[in-house]
C-alpha cells in the first residue's frame, strides 16, 4: 500500500503533493498516540552546519540605517 501511495504522491502537481502531506499531518494530529509526532521540534543551534555561504559584506552597516547609528 505504502508504494501504492507514494506512486500517486509522485504523479501529483506540487501543490497537490503539499496539500496532501498537511491533510496527513493533521490526521496524525488528532490521533492521541503522540509516537506518530514526525514533525521535528525547533532548537538551538538546530540549523548547524546548514548555512552554505554568507555573503563577505554580512557584518557590515547597512547604508539605509546610518542615519540612525
Amino acid at each position: 500500500m505504502a508504494e501504492s501511495l507514494m506512486k500517486i504522491y509522485e504523479t501529483m502537481p506540487a501543490t497537490a503533493q503539499k496539500e496532501l502531506y498537511d491533510f496527513a499531518l493533521f490526521l496524525l494530529s488528532r490521533n492521541e498516540d503522540k509516537k506518530f509526532d514526525i514533525q521535528k521540534k525547533s532548537h538551538f543551534g538546530g540549523l548547524k552546519d546548514k548555512i552554505s555561504y554568507i555573503a563577505p559584506d554580512f557584518d557590515e552597516p547597512i547604508e539605509d540605517f546610518a542615519e540612525y547609528m
